[in-house]
C-alpha cells in the first residue's frame, strides 16, 4: 500500500494545537488557514499538517484523496487540537487585531 507525504501527528509548533501561543498567528491568518482545502505543514514543507487534517475532517482535501484512493493516513493526536475552528480562531485573536477591536466596540 502506497504512503502518502502527510504528518501522522500534530508537531509541537502546530498552530491548530490548543497549546499554540495565543494570540500567535491573529484571528483573520488563520482564518486564511482554515479556509484552505489543505495545509502544508510549516516545518516539513514536503508533508500535509496533520493539525489542519485533523481540525478540518472531510472538508481537507488531502483527507478526502486518501479516503478515495483508500489508503489510511493513521492521523493521532485529535486531543491536541482544537475541537473546532471557531475555537482556534478566538484562541490566535490577539488584542491588536482589527476584529478584535471592533468586537469590543460592538460591545
Amino acid at each position: 500500500m502506497s504512503n502518502l507525504p502527510h504528518i501522522k501527528k500534530p508537531c509541537r509548533d502546530c498552530p491548530y494545537r490548543k497549546d499554540a501561543l495565543k494570540g500567535w498567528l491573529g484571528a483573520d491568518r488563520v482564518r486564511e488557514l482554515l479556509a484552505a482545502e489543505s495545509f502544508v505543514c510549516h516545518k516539513k514543507l514536503d508533508r500535509q499538517c496533520a493539525g489542519h487534517m485533523l481540525i478540518k475532517g472531510e472538508a481537507n482535501a488531502f483527507v478526502r484523496m486518501a479516503n478515495r484512493l483508500q489508503i489510511p493516513l493513521e492521523l493521532s493526536g485529535r486531543e491536541l487540537v482544537f475541537e473546532n475552528q471557531d475555537q482556534c480562531i478566538e484562541h490566535h485573536r490577539s488584542y491588536r487585531d482589527p476584529s478584535a477591536s471592533q468586537k469590543l466596540a460592538d460591545t
